[in-house]
């Protein structure tokens, strides 16, 4: 498993900032609610996640698409959970 240090973190937190206006919110808040509290396997999602295009992401956060990747589901329910906050 790989170790997410504090130089990958940063740029993960780079990837985090999008091209979509609501995307880039929603991840906002994630960012600052959440981030700091995910685990190296929930970072390997995270990254993951942030390779698919900006409306796949969007669409997997609002449910409006079904997720066919099981590994991000623990991560988008996170990013869910912060965006109610």
């Amino acid at each position: 498993m790989q170790h997410f240090d504090d130089n990958a973190k940063r740029r993960i937190r780079w990837l985090a900032r999008r091209g979509l206006l609501e995307l880039d919110i929603i991840l906002g808040r994630f960012m600052t609610q959440v981030f700091d509290h995910l685990s190296d396997s929930e970072l390997a999602a995270f990254v993951a996640l942030m390779d698919l295009p900006d409306p796949e992401i969007l669409a997997l956060i609002n449910k409006a698409e079904e997720c066919a990747y099981p590994e991000f589901e623990p991560v988008l329910e996170k990013i869910r959970q912060a965006e109610r906050l």
